[in-house]
C-alpha cells in the first residue's frame, strides 16, 4: 500500500473505513504491508493509529530502506543509500540552483535554508510528512555518514527532475519527481524492486501474490512487479496506463477500503 494519495485521503489521513478494512484483511490472513515514500518517522503515527497486534513489514524513504514498524518498535531490515560522492553532488547541485534541500536517515532528516521562500517551502514539505526536520547552517558535516536519500523542494516537481537529470551523470541517481518535491535516491532504488526485495528475502512472500496500489509515478515500478498492480482513480495517467487495472474509486472516496470489501 502506497500511502499519499492512495491509502490516505487528501487530509492525509487513514479514514475509519480504511482503518476496518486493514484490520480485517489482517485477521482474514493477509499480510499488509506499507511502501511509501515517507520516511519511518512519518510512517509511525500511521502505525500506531492501525495497531495491528504484529509489526508492519514498510518500504520507506521510496526503497531506500525497508523496516519492521509497530508499537515502539522500529526494526531495520535493509539500507540502500546514495554514496558519499553522490551525495555531495547533489547537495552542491541543489545549492546551484537554489533548491531547499532534505538530507534524510533513518532517524530522522536535516535541511538548511538560506531564505524566507525556502523555508516555507521546507514547512510545506514538513506538513506533508507530518514531522520536523533539524535545521543546520549547512549539510556538509553530515556527509561522513551518507544519506538514505535526498530531497529537493520544488514548485514545478517534474520539470526540476528534469532539469537535475540534465546535470548529473545518468548513472549518479535515481531522480523522481513527488508531490512537491523530487528525489535523488541509489541508482536501481525504488519501492518497487524492494518491496520485492522484502517479499522474498523477508517474508516468504511470492511477489506474483501481492497486489499493490499506488497512484504517483514513485509507484510504477511496484506496480509492474507484482502479480497486480492497481493505480487508483485519482491516479497520473502515466501511472494508470501501466497498472494492470484503474480503480473505479479515488484515494479520497477510501478506494483501498472499497476494493478490499470486494
Amino acid at each position: 500500500l502506497d500511502m499519499d494519495g492512495t491509502t490516505l485521503n487528501n487530509h492525509q489521513a487513514l479514514s475509519a473505513r480504511t482503518l476496518a478494512a486493514l484490520r480485517k484483511a489482517h485477521a482474514a490472513g493477509l499480510q499488509v504491508i506499507i511502501a511509501t515514500g515517507r520516511p519511518a518517522l512519518a510512517v509511525q503515527p500511521f502505525i500506531d493509529q492501525l495497531a495491528l497486534p504484529k509489526p508492519v513489514p514498510t518500504v520507506c524513504f521510496n526503497g531506500a530502506c525497508a523496516m519492521m514498524l509497530g508499537a515502539g518498535q522500529q526494526q531495520v531490515l535493509m539500507t540502500r543509500g546514495l554514496s558519499r560522492d553522490t551525495a555531495e553532488a547533489v547537495i552542491g547541485l541543489c545549492e546551484e540552483q537554489g533548491w531547499v534541500s532534505s538530507y534524510c536517515k533513518p532517524e530522522g532528516s536535516a535541511s538548511s535554508p538560506k531564505n524566507n521562500a525556502q523555508e516555507t517551502q521546507l514547512a510545506a514539505f514538513e506538513a506533508l510528512e507530518g514531522i520536523q526536520q533539524q535545521r543546520l547552517e549547512s549539510l556538509a558535516p553530515l556527509l561522513s555518514e551518507p544519506p538514505l536519500k535526498v530531497v529537493a523542494m520544488a514548485a514545478s516537481p517534474e520539470a526540476v527532475a528534469e532539469e537535475a537529470r540534465s546535470r548529473l551523470p545518468s548513472d549518479a541517481a535515481h531522480i523522481i519527481a513527488a508531490e512537491m518535491h523530487i528525489e535523488f535516491l541509489c541508482p536501481g532504488v525504488n519501492k518497487g524492486d524492494t518491496l520485492v526485495r522484502l517479499c522474498t528475502e523477508h517474508l516468504g512472500i511470492d511477489p506474483k501474490d501481492v497486489i499493490a496500489f499506488g497512484d504517483n509515478h514513485n509507484d510504477a515500478e511496484m506496480l509492474q512487479l507484482v502479480g497486480e498492480g492497481v493505480a487508483m482513480g485519482n491516479a497520473k495517467d502515466a501511472v494508470k496506463a501501466l497498472a494492470s487495472r484503474v480503480c473505479q474509486w479515488t484515494n479520497d472516496e477510501d478506494g483501498v477500503a472499497q476494493e478490499l470489501e470486494l
